[in-house]
């Protein structure tokens, strides 16, 4: 495919390919395109217990993607470079 008008990083987003021609595996309904409602700082390490959980040091910055209040449970769901999983809320401020 070769078409001047169009530079070669959109010919990639419109094909959902990379530079090297390989497809994407980041679909819509991926959670990491969920945007982030809040950022917060890690003030305490923690270690994923399971599968399903992020791991993060001290200092990391977490995205938020959902909040449940904290009367119902104090897990949250969020991203961490390109991992999304729940935490618990007492490791940020």
């Amino acid at each position: 495919l070769a078409c001047p008008q169009l530079p070669l990083s959109v010919l990639c987003s419109l094909l959902q390919i990379d530079n090297k021609g390989n497809h994407l595996l980041v679909h819509e309904e991926s959670s990491i395109n969920v945007p982030a409602i809040a950022a917060a700082h890690v003030i305490k390490r923690y270690i994923a217990q399971a599968a399903d959980e992020l791991s993060f040091e001290v200092g990391d910055i977490v995205s938020v993607i959902d909040m449940p209040p904290k009367e119902l449970t104090s897990w949250w769901r969020g991203k961490h470079g390109f991992q999304v999983g729940t935490s618990t809320a007492t490791a940020v401020g």
